[in-house]
């Protein structure tokens, strides 16, 4: 029996951990840039999809309604702050 540890073995033992954190480091990397990914495509569907609507909703209003709407919203945000 050897009375300590040898100093090969710290070494192999420290270069066994230093892969095993570059491995682990390149899957992260990995998988957080495939979540990347999924989110950047879902969030650019959406705000098509929304643009769609707004476009749509914008064309079903006449053109005389939106400066009422507008003065009406103007309003509004005039009373909130006085509210304070």
């Amino acid at each position: 029996m050897r009375p300590g540890i040898e100093k090969e073995e710290i070494l192999g033992m420290l270069t066994d951990m230093a892969h095993s954190l570059e491995v682990t480091d390149m899957n992260l990397h990995h998988c957080l840039t495939e979540i990347r990914k999924t989110m950047y495509g879902t969030h650019s569907m959406q705000l098509a999809e929304t643009s769609i609507l707004l476009e749509r909703m914008e064309g079903k209003l006449p053109e005389s309604m939106n400066p009422a709407l507008q003065a009406k919203s103007e309003q509004l945000s005039l009373k909130l702050e006085m509210s304070f």
